[in-house]
């Protein structure tokens, strides 16, 4: 009995972290207290079978949580606990994937370019329904992160639903270490165009990319894409400083609200020297969490056109609150609103979805803060000014990449060809070659689905055969070239010569 009522303190204890000081007096929380209290010992002394306390507690706070339906608030064992920092510290063993919950299905919220999962073909979207044959349903994001992760050079077989496949596919994937750079990318389109990729907003995301854009500044960009596509975010700080890389001082960045704290405005303190360029920025829907305190403040002010498709809609603040059992409670305690007031915080069961701009799902609009005083939308992620859906994978590119074969042939193509150079063009009697290669491993497809596929793998193989043969660094370079967002983007920018001249292309 008196391991009970150490438990039932805990509970107590516990519960007073969601109800609050402001509930402690009311009548009515001592009674449900009271009959929680009581249900537990019943069942702890008299139910039909000896049952745990410790599992009836985990499953009170289990449902404690779950009554909060929000994906993010979530209770750590102190082994999650240790796997949640070292995910923060920025370098393990995994595939290289954001995952969170949608629609309370495990889902990929991006996955990290150039890791594992982003050469196995997995998408914004997907959902794990199992781990190695064993169903993610129920589980949290963390238990499942932990189930994922495993030595380098081991195999993880992941069970994918996806939204455009009409029945579930596996996909193998050999895990690796996964160290995450900010920036992994960036270089000269044009003669006056530079193009940055920032993957996430891990440790010092400004400082790589100041260094990035100082280069690409001195080698002649007067113009910049910035592409936040595909990332899922990091520390709310590092979304603040990348914002004051492109804003002037004393302009509101974002602001978080919460049940306890009223209202705190985070306002660009540093000044920069380099000028009001025309810029655009690239996002989707795997742009979440800092992505969007970024892509939201630069629209609010006016300072870039953003195109692509609806961002996650993560725009809130967890407190990591550490517990004496090792564990810790992940609680949300604050929501990040844009300085126009949108709320970049979806509800649970919409995070990933598309909301366009023209249906009734939109809510309310919003007057940005610059001169144009244009109209922008919410609330839940960030809206583009001009939406460019890309192109659908077909199910024959699916089976392809999934099963990681255009990498596999790549290494046997490169590895009986040395004579490559940079010049280097997927012929057609290459294209020829890999239909064989397919068949002979055992993938079956008509002449006409591997027709409409053509161009995807031509543009596939180049970018992996310079990826094998002149490492990462061109393989972007190659992708970069090849893609339709960067392609508009750069179509936009030759058109002007004022960053507001940008904003006659938007339509509201």
């Amino acid at each position: 009995m008196r391991k009970l009522f150490i438990l039932l303190v805990s509970v107590s204890m516990i519960c007073g972290i969601f109800i609050g000081s402001r509930l402690w007096a009311k009548s009515d929380t001592y009674s449900l207290l009271r009959i929680f209290n009581k249900i537990l010992s019943e069942m702890e002394n008299n139910y039909v079978d000896t049952v745990s306390s410790d599992a009836l507690i985990r499953g009170a706070i289990d449902g404690m949580i779950e009554a909060l339906n929000d994906p993010h608030t979530d209770y750590l064992t102190k082994e999650e606990y240790e796997a949640f920092r070292i995910t923060t510290e920025g370098e393990f063993g995994g595939i290289g994937a954001t995952i969170g919950k949608r629609n309370e299905e495990i889902t990929i919220i991006s996955p990290l370019e150039g890791t594992p999962a982003y050469r196995a073909g997995l998408l914004p979207g997907d959902a794990i329904i199992k781990v190695d044959d064993m169903p993610t349903e129920g589980k949290g994001v963390d238990i499942v992160v932990r189930e994922i992760r495993g030595i380098p050079g081991t195999t993880v077989i992941l069970t994918i639903r996806r939204p455009t496949i009409d029945a579930p596919f596996d996909v193998e994937i050999i895990r690796a270490m996964i160290k995450l750079d900010a920036v992994p990318y960036y270089g000269m389109i044009d003669g006056n165009t530079g193009y940055v990729q920032l993957a996430n907003f891990h440790r010092k995301a400004d400082a790589e990319l100041k260094l990035a854009l100082d280069s690409l500044i001195s080698l002649g960009a007067e113009k910049i894409i910035l592409d936040l596509r595909l990332n899922s975010g990091g520390y709310l700080h590092e979304g603040i400083a990348v914002s004051e890389l492109f804003l002037p001082t004393g302009k509101d960045i974002v602001v978080t609200r919460g049940r306890i704290e009223r209202g705190t405005t985070f306002r660009s303190q540093k000044t920069y020297s380099y000028g009001l360029f025309p810029m655009v920025t690239l996002v989707d829907g795997g742009s979440a969490s800092a992505s969007e305190i970024v892509a939201g403040a630069l629209q609010d002010w006016e300072r870039s056109l953003i195109i692509g498709t609806n961002t996650f809609g993560k725009g809130s603040v967890q407190t990591i609150i550490p517990l004496e059992d090792g564990g810790a409670l992940k609680l949300t305690t604050a929501r990040w609103y844009t300085p126009s007031g949108r709320s970049i915080d979806k509800p649970g069961d919409l995070q990933g979805t598309v909301v366009e701009k023209d249906t009734s799902k939109v809510e309310k609009t919003f007057i940005t803060l610059g001169p144009l005083k244009r109209k922008v939308y919410g609330e839940g992620g960030i809206t583009p000014d001009i939406i460019i859906t890309p192109p659908t994978l077909t199910k024959l590119e699916i089976d392809v990449i999934s099963k990681g074969l255009i990498f596999d042939y790549v290494v046997q193509y490169t590895a009986t060809h040395k004579d490559i150079d940079k010049d280097f063009k997927v012929s057609d009697k290459m294209l020829k070659d890999f239909t064989v290669y397919l068949l002979e491993k055992n993938i079956e497809f008509t002449e006409a689905q591997f027709d409409s596929a053509k161009t995807a793998f031509k543009q596939r193989l180049k970018l992996e055969i310079f990826t094998n043969l002149w490492g990462l660094k061109e393989g972007y370079r190659i992708r970069v070239m090849n893609d339709p967002l960067v392609k508009k983007a750069i179509e936009l920018l030759k058109e002007v010569e004022a960053p507001q001249d940008l904003f006659r292309f938007a339509k509201e």
